[in-house]
């Protein structure tokens, strides 16, 4: 193994944040498998946190907030930066914009997160949770059930998105992922992926390209479905190089903030029009204008996978 992070090593830890039905390790099985040790044996300090798997995006976030206050306590240190994998990455951004009031947070970088919501979500509700009365059922015996209606476009546009604004201080970053078909037929992906493309085009099996868009800059991975990028797809895909990456832009990131490092700003939780409108703008830009070209190692990445 090329120790091709040598000399990127972070000066923050980097958190990072699992999906829904996501946990930590569960018995041989490490959610940000084959990741977080490699990440480590380079000098990376990061760490992998665990929530509710299937409980809102408030409670989860709170539990969250919580664990970073406790890694940064570890690494004496008071900032740090967020590595979101799916609705991860809404935690994480409820966490900068509700509780991070001493502004932690120097950056967070989703994988293929919902930000507009997914029509799967939606689609799951109808068809399998209201219809079998699963949801109903798992919340008589008290466990909490709230993650999929907080995935849905609906809730994110019209709830989420205007009451969860980005915060000055942090720099947002995004991956998304597609496949143009899924062949595996023992995976939901494999008929989640037909049902996405129709409703909202390129997707990863779960997640589109347009919901995946946000922040000051956008890169899109192929071939890649919404497993292979936690390297728990069953195709063999290695996604260690799109992690090396972001290293690499977060090393950039931290140079230039020790350089110049971006004045405390006032909170934005005064929700009005002007603020939602500003983030909204911002981030139809960042859609239309953001970077989605790959660095040169990630195209590498991508012929390998499809050799």
């Amino acid at each position: 193994m090329v120790n091709t992070l040598s000399s990127f090593k972070l000066k923050y830890p980097l958190i990072l944040s699992h999906g829904l039905f996501g946990f930590s390790r569960l018995g041989p099985l490490v959610y940000f498998n084959n990741i977080i040790q490699p990440l480590k044996l380079y000098g990376i300090k990061c760490e992998a946190t665990t929530v509710h798997p299937t409980d809102s995006i408030k409670n989860r976030s709170l539990d969250l907030y919580k664990q970073m206050n406790e890694i940064m306590k570890k690494y004496n240190t008071d900032h740090c930066h967020f590595l979101a994998h799916s609705m991860g990455g809404l935690d994480s951004r409820y966490l900068i914009s509700h509780l991070d009031q001493n502004q932690s947070v120097l950056s967070l970088t989703t994988l293929s997160t919902p930000h507009r919501g997914s029509y799967i979500a939606k689609w799951s509700i109808e068809n399998i949770t209201e219809r079998f009365y699963f949801e109903k059922f798992i919340k008589a015996i008290g466990v909490p059930f709230e993650a999929i209606a907080n995935l849905t476009p609906d809730y994110l546009q019209t709830d989420f998105n205007p009451n969860v604004l980005d915060q000055p201080h942090v720099t947002y970053y995004s991956y998304g992922a597609y496949k143009d078909s899924i062949s595996n037929v023992f995976t939901p992906l494999y008929f989640f992926h037909d049902i996405l493309t129709k409703k909202e085009g390129k997707n990863d099996g779960l997640v589109s390209l347009t919901s995946a868009k946000w922040g000051e800059q956008f890169k899109v991975i192929s071939n890649c479905d919404h497993r292979d990028l936690i390297n728990l797809g069953w195709s063999g895909y290695n996604a260690f190089p799109i992690y090396e990456n972001i290293i690499r832009d977060l090393y950039k990131l931290e140079q230039e903030y020790i350089t110049n490092p971006k004045l405390p700003s006032s909170f934005i939780l005064n929700n009005n029009n002007k603020n939602i409108n500003k983030i909204n703008k911002d981030n139809e830009g960042n859609s239309e204008n953001g970077n989605s070209n790959l660095y040169p190692n990630l195209n590498d990445l991508i012929k390998r996978n499809t050799d």
